[in-house]
Formats: structure tokens, sequence, C-alpha cells
């Protein structure tokens, strides 16, 4: 079985490359997701900036900000959401938003070392409750997060930037810059151990509603870059 180092990006097909924070460079999908009563999400991430920017957005008519992943770093004054000011991060955090203006933040600390990092967030609406694993380690988890909540489907998927109305509102300021790899959504919560082999290249679980491959369009300076074996995208590499 071929699986992965620590230092290695696994699992994935290509690259996507985001080589500044603009509002013209984005990921759009050819396909919605459905209503989620829980869910998980992974991807690789190598940041290249002061601060992460957004990585996932998912607006509908109802609320622009129904999911959202957005980075801040330990400087920063705003945020994109109904987030209160009193409560801004001390340190390199995610928000992770699900039907703003409700979110919790998740602390990356090595989030900004413009190294791979593997990804992944999962929430339960059953139990209100959502995990947050860095690198196949639990980072963070918390309760009183949105129980008895569905994220609705039929909205607008994004990659790189945050809505302000479906499919569109960008500002520069809330761009990502780097790169991303192997993104997945599921529509429940994978267990540790799956999150565990999702990073280490051993297969992908049951459950997918969402990944690379019903990618629309890469729009501005975004490249899709092909990747033909692990090795390509190694730590190594800027």
């Amino acid at each position: 079985m071929n699986l992965c180092s620590l230092s290695a990006v696994c699992n994935v097909d290509s690259v996507l490359l985001f080589p500044s924070a603009s509002a013209e460079n984005y990921v759009t999908f050819s396909v919605s997701l459905p209503d989620l009563p829980e869910l998980s999400f992974c991807l690789w991430l190598h940041v290249e900036a002061a601060h992460v920017g957004t990585v996932f957005s998912y607006a509908t008519d109802d609320n622009d900000n129904q999911l959202v992943l957005y980075g801040r770093s330990s400087t920063a004054s705003s945020t994109p959401f109904s987030a209160s000011s009193s409560s801004l991060a001390s340190s390199p955090s995610l928000d992770f938003v699900i039907g703003d203006p409700v979110y919790r933040r998740l602390p990356v600390p090595t989030l900004l070392d413009a190294r791979w990092h593997h990804l992944c967030v999962l929430w339960s609406s059953i139990q209100g409750r959502f995990w947050h694993y860095n690198d196949r380690r639990q980072a963070s988890l918390g309760s009183n997060f949105r129980k008895g909540w569905e994220v609705p489907g039929g909205g607008s998927v994004v990659l790189g930037q945050e809505q302000d109305y479906v499919g569109g509102g960008f500002d520069p300021a809330e761009g990502f810059v780097g790169k991303m790899a192997g993104f997945r959504a599921w529509n429940r919560v994978l267990s540790p151990a799956e999150v565990e082999g999702v990073a280490e290249g051993r297969g992908v679980p049951r459950g997918v509603v969402l990944d690379m491959e019903d990618i629309k369009e890469v729009h501005g300076e975004v490249q899709q870059v092909a990747s033909f074996n692990n090795t390509d995208i190694y730590n190594s590499q800027s």
C-alpha cells in the first residue's frame, strides 16, 4: 500500500494555484450541495500570505454565509460575516461559519508556515458538535453548535473567495493566496480513522457530495495543475 509521509500531499489528482488575493481569483463548481444535517470537508492547504483568507464559501438566497471557512491573522481587525469584534483572534485561526451569524473559531497556529497541511472540519446537527483536524490529529472540538440545524442545499459553492451574494460580491481582502488540493465534502461525519486514511492516501470514504472533479471553472489567474504523483507537491517545494 502506498502511504504518504507527513511531508507529502496524498490522494490528489490536481492542485489549485491562487497567485494573489484578487476579487477575480476564485473557483466555482458545476453542482451544489444537498441539504446537509451533518457534513465533513477536507483538503490540503499551502498558505502563501500573512493570513489564510477565504478557503470555502457556500451561499444561498437566504444567507450568503450559509457555510464559510475563513482564516485571519493575529492582526485581523474585521471579518466578512457577523462576528463580534470583541472576539478577534490573538493568534492565527479559522472561523467556521454555519448559518451566519453563528460560528466557531478554530486554532491553526501552524497553518501560516508556508508548508502543506491537511485540514478537516466536521459537524453534526444531531449532536450539535464540531471537530477540527489538522495534519491527521484532532486540533479542537466543541458542542452547542447549530444543533437541529440543516444546511440547505441548492446554493453556490466557491473556493478562494467569500460571497456577499450568490456567486458574487467578492473582496480582494478576503481572497486566498497559495495552493489547495484534494478538496472533498461528505454528507456525514467522518470517523477519526477515516480522516487519517484520507490524509494518508488510503482511499476515499463513502458519502462524497462534492470534490475537485465537480469544478466548473477557475477564474482570473487561478490555475488547476495536474498532479502526477505525490512527490510533485512535497513541502520542500515553494
